[in-house]
């Protein structure tokens, strides 16, 4: 077992012979992105020696990287208490990056179309542990990618659901915005849930300009309890009256993610069920199923755009999740450490 250190951020007067040499480690940390206390050289030799000896700037360390042949890279992290997690840098043609960060070790709301949920829960992470994916992605961008605009958007979309762990969440959101940190706008940060409604109305009374994305799928009540377990607890009309009532609340609106999977949720029926979503509240985002097993599958290109034709035809606002990552699964609902197993036997 590695020796746990403080993080950094805890660092304070005390701790450092001058005040000023606080803001000189935020500098090399949120603008350099150096991630080892050795190479902030900006701090005496002696000094750094005694901060190295109590903290550390992450809590993971790499364990393997993959890259995609479309410049996607998913990094397999090992925390401190040998656990893993995965992380993915998404980069377009326009150089917008993106940070997909995880928030829990596996996940526990069993989903059929996502591989993580194959993992059971193994426990939620640390807010810094949720940080230090942010500040290695950040100084992968900086110092590997060699991207000039340092602006990066974030996405709750890697291993956990991460309302499920909403007060670590919660903390990492505010190092993330905090001014002297990355100083992000909450704009820039999209939380993708599986519908747990009364904490998305917690979180965005916090930050009530950050994104949320909501994993709908169905909006057939017996169709969506299939494919996902936490129907039980919040119905599809529960979904449809709170999130809209949300929406006129905080003038924000919700992406309703939609996993288009073979036979289980592309037909007319399923489309015709949509239309209580068919309103200025709601985008709906199509993610057609990113992986096949023997009980599921994804449907053909053909069948993906008639499904898509169709909600545009009857007034949806509509947009299409392309693959990203899929050669080295990296895309959604693909993260999962397969030697997690001690993971299978602790789920409900």
């Amino acid at each position: 077992m590695i020796r746990l250190k403080d993080s950094f951020l805890t660092i304070n007067d005390s701790d450092v012979d001058k005040p000023f040499r606080i803001k000189q480690l935020k500098t090399a940390v949120f603008s350099n992105g150096i991630i080892d206390l050795n190479n902030v050289t900006t701090i005496p030799f002696p000094l750094r020696n005694q901060l190295i000896e109590k903290f550390e700037i992450v809590s993971l360390r790499e364990e393997t990287r993959q890259v995609s042949t479309d410049g996607t890279v998913k990094f397999l992290f090992r925390l401190n208490d040998d656990h893993f997690i995965e992380s993915v840098f998404l980069i377009d043609k326009n150089n917008h990056v993106t940070f997909c960060i995880s928030s829990q070790v596996g996940c526990r709301m069993g989903c059929v179309f996502c591989q993580t949920g194959k993992m059971g829960l193994l426990r939620n992470l640390t807010s810094y542990e949720i940080v230090s994916q942010v500040i290695f992605l950040y100084s992968f961008m900086v110092n590997e990618k060699k991207i000039d605009d340092r602006l990066f958007n974030i996405v709750f979309m890697g291993m956990g659901e991460p309302l499920d762990t909403i007060d670590e969440v919660i903390k990492a959101i505010g190092f993330i915005t905090e001014k002297n940190n990355f100083s992000l706008s909450p704009t820039r940060i999209t939380v993708s849930t599986c519908g747990i409604l009364d904490k998305i109305e917690q979180i965005l009374t916090i930050y009530p300009t950050l994104r949320v994305a909501v994993s709908l799928n169905s909006a057939i009540q017996e169709e969506r309890m299939k494919i996902m377990p936490i129907t039980k607890k919040f119905s599809v009309r529960d979904i449809e009256s709170q999130l809209k009532r949300i929406y006129f609340t905080f003038k924000n609106r919700i992406t309703l993610e939609y996993v288009l999977i073979k036979g289980v949720n592309d037909t007319i029926e399923d489309i015709n069920a949509l239309e209580i979503f068919n309103n200025e509240a709601f985008h709906l985002n199509i993610i057609p199923l990113n992986h096949s097993d023997n009980s599921i599958s994804r449907p053909d290109e053909k069948a993906i755009k008639h499904f898509i034709d169709t909600l545009e035809n009857k007034g949806f606002c509509v947009t299409r999740r392309y693959r990203r990552g899929d050669d080295i699964k990296a895309d959604c609902g693909q993260l999962y450490y397969e030697k997690s197993q001690e993971a299978l036997d602790i789920r409900n």
